[in-house]
Parts: structure tokens; sequence; C-alpha cells
């Protein structure tokens, strides 16, 4: 299962050639979507979240980036890859 996020984004350099995401708000949504049971992975407990090393990553479709997660007690990481150029991105499981 990969949950995906479609809503509006902070963007970062949205007048420049390339765009980039805010990862504090990326690491708030990833955290969201382990732990929501319908539309996420359900996860008890999640901590210690930090995405792409705490860098804004350049937005480009079919690129991505790695998350750190404690989830249940565990260290887990959750692969994250852009769906488009528009900062859509999709979250799959922890492992």
């Amino acid at each position: 299962m990969i949950a995906s996020v479609a809503l509006t984004l902070s963007l970062i350099g949205t007048r420049s050639a390339s765009r980039v995401l805010d990862i504090t708000s990326a690491q708030r949504q990833v955290e969201r979507i382990l732990r929501d049971p319908i539309d996420g992975y359900g996860a008890a407990e999640v901590s210690g979240v930090v995405c792409n090393g705490g860098v804004n990553p350049t937005i480009r479709k079919d690129t991505g980036f790695a998350c750190d997660a404690v989830v249940d007690g565990v260290p887990r990481k959750a692969a994250v890859v852009f769906q488009d150029d528009d900062g859509t991105y999709a979250v799959d499981r922890p492992r």
C-alpha cells in the first residue's frame, strides 16, 4: 500500500526554475500518514520523523527521498516519491 498526499503543500522557490518542498511540513504529513488507520498505515506510535536529513528536496517527478522514524518502538525508513512536478508525493510503508 502506498499513501499519496494530494494537498496544497508548502513550496519554497515557486518563482524559480527549481522548486523545493518544505521538509518540515512534509515530515508532519509523513507522521500523519504513518499514524492514520484509514488512509495511512495505522501505526500506534510514531516519533522522531526526519526526512531527507532535514534538507528541502527539489521537486521533480519520479525522484524522492527517505524518512527515518521510530514506528511502534522500532527504527524504520519510509520511501517518499514525487508523483508529479507539482509536489504531490506518495509515502511507502515503513520498512
